[in-house]
């Protein structure tokens, strides 16, 4: 005879693994460091290229200018400074975001996977009392 607890909490396990189980097994797969470590490190990188992009479009738009103030070293080296500064500003910030919602979306994950394991758990406890 069927336990209709049973079938409700098998319902809401295999509800979990198809909405968010396979996201989840992929994060799950590393530890916490490592995974906003990676997260963090490809944000660093996607960083660097859109401000490589964002510096590209604005020599593109204003090249004539550019030229002009070129022509000073002194002047050549304060516009180096504050690309460097605009460039780890950037980054420092981007980096801040990403370890925060990486770090968000890992401890989310760890409660998820928590209460299916939880589940998992009762269900192999209603099987034992049956037997």
């Amino acid at each position: 005879m069927l336990n209709e607890e049973k079938v409700i909490l098998m319902t809401k396990m295999a509800a979990f693994i198809d909405r968010e189980g396979k996201k989840n097994d992929a994060i799950n797969s590393y530890f916490k460091g490592d995974y906003v470590a990676f997260n963090v490190i490809k944000s660093i990188i996607s960083a660097t290229i859109v401000f490589i992009m964002l510096i590209a479009a604005y020599v593109i738009y204003d090249f004539e200018t550019i030229l002009s103030n070129a022509v000073d070293p002194n002047n050549l080296l304060s516009i180096g400074r504050r690309l460097l500064i605009n460039y780890l500003l950037l980054v420092g910030v981007y980096s801040l975001i990403s370890y925060i919602v990486y770090s968000y979306r890992y401890s989310r994950m760890r409660r998820s996977m928590r209460a299916y394991y939880e589940n998992l758990k009762k269900l192999a406890r209603m099987y034992e009392k049956e037997q």
